[in-house]
């Protein structure tokens, strides 16, 4: 990502809406640098959303399979090179997308030309197509894995701790928030800089004539170059100590985002119990932003951590059990407080998995015979056994 993407353009990304994690910027990066067109494995929609903000200026045409014309729609982007977005696709793609996701268009003349079921459209090289599907673990053919990019942007816990931790440092430090951003407008100007004074000082040597000791309007603007380098370097210097300082900063606020983090991932685990309990990334930013404002404030960090932290837990626990079955409150209950408590290290594993699974015995040969088998059930005497382990 450091390599491929400018920080700048990085930034603009995250304005319009690519979640600021190194997992998301990695992808933003594929999807924008990729040979192929991108295919985006996209349950939380943030792709989606990214896509519409990044693409909006050059007059994005959004389509979605279960429309009529969508092909018709395709055919004139190709013409006018303006971007497609295909959102909600399935795993099977329509067969009329293949000679689009091939790239299979043919020169004549000086026309390059694309064949679409029985029609040749001439082929406009601006043209971008980004497909989305909302399935979770999509299996798609071979044929369609070769001819797209892949990109997953289901949300991961560590990249959704980083996305949180953002938020909660531009409410609660917007100061250090301003500061960073105006970094890495400043550092992308000192290294725009300092390679353009690169490409100038090799055009001046290529260019140059005689000999380059006598030539002085050489020596001037190299001897130039070189102060202005040194001067761009030592800010950029200044301008990285000073972003790891608020990196630090920032990081203070990081048990705000495990504890938020760990939450949405319990609740997204409740679609394991019944398809219907559904929840969205973007409602439950929401539900954390208001947390943030109405949590008791406190000028002491730790409290004010404690106060948000629990505030955010009980509110989350408040806005799922109204869509819950009565069946389910207590496991939702049980599931939050587990979690916590082993992201604290503070659950003994071997425990846990036990009260999960009970006794399980594979080799009876090492087990004690059960002393009263009339009232003990054998499942019973697994389990005690393997407890006393």
């Amino acid at each position: 990502a450091s390599f491929l993407a400018n920080p700048s353009d990085v930034r603009d990304w995250n304005i319009q809406g690519l979640p600021a994690d190194a997992f998301s910027t990695e992808n933003g990066v594929i999807t924008t640098r990729g040979s192929r067109w991108p295919l985006m494995i996209d349950p939380q929609q943030q792709a989606n959303k990214w896509v519409k903000n990044m693409e909006k200026s050059h007059d994005l045409q959004v389509v979605d399979v279960q429309m009529a014309d969508f092909m018709r729609t395709m055919e004139n982007a190709i013409m006018f090179g303006t971007p497609v977005l295909l959102q909600n696709v399935f795993e099977e793609l329509d067969p009329a997308l293949e000679p689009i996701l091939a790239k299979a268009f043919f020169k004549r003349g000086n026309q390059t030309l694309l064949k679409l079921g029985d029609k040749e459209v001439d082929y406009n090289f601006d043209f971008k197509l980004y497909i989305t599907t909302k399935l979770r673990n999509p299996h798609y053919t071979p044929e369609v894995s070769t001819k797209s990019s892949l990109v997953n942007f289901t949300v991961k816990e560590q990249g959704l701790e980083a996305q949180l931790l953002n938020t909660v440092v531009k409410k609660e430090r917007p100061d250090l928030d301003k500061q960073k951003n105006e970094l890495v407008v400043k550092v992308a100007q000192g290294k725009r800089k300092q390679t353009e004074l690169e490409d100038l000082i090799l055009y001046m040597l290529s260019t140059a004539t005689g000999s380059l000791l006598d030539n002085v309007e050489l020596i001037e603007p190299l001897d130039s170059s070189k102060t202005t380098w040194e001067e761009v370097n030592e800010s950029l210097k200044v301008a990285e100590e000073t972003s790891r300082k608020i990196d630090e900063a920032s990081a203070s606020y990081q048990p705000c985002a495990v504890r938020a983090s760990i939450l949405y991932f319990v609740l997204n685990d409740l679609a394991l119990i019944d398809p219907m309990y559904q929840f969205s990334l973007e409602a439950y930013a929401e539900l954390f932003n208001g947390s943030i404002q109405k949590s008791p404030k406190s000028d002491n960090l730790q409290e004010r951590i404690k106060s948000l932290n629990d505030y955010h837990t009980y509110a989350t626990y408040k806005y799922t059990t109204r869509g819950l079955f009565e069946a389910h409150k207590l496991l939702l209950s049980l599931q939050m407080c587990v979690k916590v408590l082993q992201s604290a290290n503070l659950v003994n594993m071997d425990e846990w998995d036990f009260f999960l699974r009970g006794g399980t015995i594979l080799d009876r040969s090492q087990q004690p015979p059960n002393p009263a088998a009339a009232w003990l059930k054998e499942e019973a005497w697994d389990n005690l056994t393997e407890l006393d382990k």
